[in-house]
Formats: C-alpha cells, sequence, structure tokens
C-alpha cells in the first residue's frame, strides 16, 4: 500500500491566536489560504484559554486523527506535545502514532529553530507537506504546584529552574509588546536587579546529591530558548540524553554578559558555568525555586526530570544526527 501523503492524512491544526501578541489571530486569514491550498481537508481548531491546546490535541488523536499541527510558539508546542503524550490510542495495536508538525506563528519559536523548521510561513508550511519525520526524544517532569501538590508534565525543549523560571512567571503577567529576544532580554535584566541566587541540591543519574548556590539550571533537549539563546550548542533531540548547564552564582552584571554570549551559539566561557548529560535530575531546594518548561511555568522545586527516549515523531527540517 502506497504511504498516505500529509494533505490527505487526517490532520488537525490547533491554533493559538493570541500567539506573538496576537499577530497570528489577526494574520490568520492569510495564513488559512496558504493551508487551503496544501490541506484542503484540514481541521482548524482554536484555543481560548491556557490548556485549550493540550485538550484539543488529546481528542483530535482519541478521534483518530494522526498529523497535529501546532500553530504558535513554544508554549503551543509543549501544550500539543502534552496532549499527544497523555492521548489513548483508538486503536492499540495500531503502529501508526500521531506526528507531530510545527507552523511557527509565534515570540520564540526555539524550538522550531533547533530543528531546522524556518519561520517563514510559506516554508514551514512546505515542509508540512513533505513530512520528513524523526523519532525524537522528550522529557518528563515531576514537581509541585504552589500549593504543594504533584504536576506531571512532558516537555520537548528544555526546563530550567532559577531565574529563567522567574523571566517567565514575569513574561506570562504582561503582554508581549516586544515579542522574542528583546522582551525576553529586558525582563532578564530587571529581574536581575531583585532575584537573589538560591542555594539548590540536585544530583544526576548515579552521582551523588551536591549542594550549589546558582543563578539557573537548565535541561535541555535541544540548543535553543529564551528567544533565541544556544543554551546547549551541543544538545541533539534523538541522542538519548539531556544536557545539563549549571550556571552557577555570577553576579547581575557578569550574568548579563555571559548569557550574551549564548547568542553566538557558543559555549559560555566561566569557570562557574558547568555543562554535562544525564538521563534523570533530582532537584530540590530549602527556599521557593520556580520551575518553567518549555517557556511555560509548570511549578517550583523539588523535582524529577527524565528522558524518555524516541517517544515522538515530528516533523524537522533536516533529518539530525544522534
Amino acid at each position: 500500500m502506497a504511504e498516505v501523503k500529509p494533505p490527505d492524512r487526517r490532520t488537525t491544526f490547533v491554533v493559538n491566536p493570541r500567539a506573538a501578541a496576537g499577530k497570528t489571530g489577526r494574520r490568520w486569514a492569510t495564513r488559512e489560504a496558504m493551508l487551503r491550498e496544501h490541506f484542503p481537508l484540514g481541521e482548524v481548531l482554536f484555543t481560548r484559554a491556557p490548556g485549550d491546546a493540550t485538550h484539543i490535541a488529546k481528542d483530535a488523536v482519541e478521534r483518530g486523527q494522526d498529523y497535529i499541527i501546532a500553530v504558535g510558539g513554544d508554549g503551543t508546542v509543549h501544550e500539543v506535545v502534552n496532549g499527544l503524550m497523555t492521548a489513548e490510542l483508538p486503536d492499540p495495536k495500531h503502529q501508526r502514532k500521531p506526528v507531530l508538525g510545527i507552523w511557527p506563528a509565534g515570540s520564540g519559536s526555539d524550538f522550531a529553530r533547533g530543528v531546522g523548521i524556518p519561520g517563514d510561513p510559506a516554508q514551514a508550511l512546505a515542509l508540512l507537506t513533505e513530512a520528513q519525520t524523526q523519532s525524537v526524544d522528550i522529557g518528563f517532569i515531576q514537581c509541585h504546584d504552589e500549593d504543594g501538590q504533584e504536576v506531571e508534565r512532558y516537555f520537548l525543549n528544555a526546563v530550567d529552574f532559577g531565574i529563567g523560571a522567574v523571566v517567565c512567571e514575569r513574561l506570562q503577567k504582561k503582554s508581549r509588546f516586544l515579542p522574542g529576544r528583546p522582551t525576553y532580554l529586558w525582563q532578564t535584566v530587571r529581574t536581575l536587579l531583585t532575584f537573589r541566587n538560591p542555594t539548590i541540591s540536585f544530583a544526576s543519574d548515579d552521582h551523588p546529591l551536591m549542594s550549589k548556590k546558582i543563578i539557573t539550571v537548565v535541561v535541555a533537549n535541544n540548543a535553543y530558548f529564551g528567544g533565541g539563546m544556544c543554551i546547549a550548542p551541543d544538545a541533539r533531540i534523538s541522542d538519548g540524553e539531556l544536557d545539563l548547564v549549571v550556571v552557577g552564582d555570577l553576579g547581575r552584571f557578569e550574568a548579563i554578559r555571559r548569557l550574551g554570549e549564548t547568542f553566538s551559539g557558543n559555549r559560555i566561557q566561566h569557570a562557574d558555568v558547568h555543562y554535562s548529560r544525564c538521563k534523570r535530575l533530582e532537584a530540590r531546594a530549602e527556599t521557593k525555586v520556580l520551575l518553567e518548561a518549555d517557556g511555560e511555568l509548570v511549578g517550583r522545586l523539588p523535582a524529577v526530570l527524565e528522558l524518555a527516549e524516541h517517544r515522538l515523531k515530528i516533523v524537522v527540517g533536516e533529518v539530525l544526527g544522534s
């Protein structure tokens, strides 16, 4: 039997009209005209509130849709991934699992950048019709919310706890008049004025628990986060490991300087910035330390992060080496 091409598959577009400070919604008429040229039978569903993309994606899979396309930024992709990972397949014996596609339309779109999906809408749509797929690793988080209740969440791009999560909290409370890198950098500078580096205890894989004062810790499945920061240059989404970046007790101005280095695509050159790899990380703190995943505030420490290898099939710009 010939392979079913993407335009003929049961396809659902999960659209976040609020992405990119509302530009996605305002420009949707033009985008949908492009979409219909390639996916005339594609289903288009819009989110209205946080969490909607997860419910929509989960329902689409359980109805038998097999090509789910997230239209938005990293937050939209994050929610769609959680819908895909928690959905129950209509037929457990059915071997063809749903495929995730991404049509970047957000202020960050760091994950799309890392897997070679262009920001240009026409070029990204062309990739979706070709559907060059790859099975990729995915991370799983167990942490706690403000009330101390356990939270479970999947992540595709990166998790960080420390100042990055505080910046994320600030961004979610404010309108993004300057989407992407300018907003993230501005809020980072503002946060540094009052942020106090916490002491955390963490252990990766079989290593013993250690305590360290940090400004942030990033657990990356992909190279980019924070509106274009190449925080983990060696991260690969199919290599069976998470990249761990521990940014130690840096002062305000040093932190700004060193984080700026990430935009060059190179590692931060500082004696108190450490790179390693792991499959599992456990972290805790005596004080309140927030945790974000894929640009979305998830909860706080304590937390356990684990890798699940080759658990999701996605459309990529080019097949990436492991």
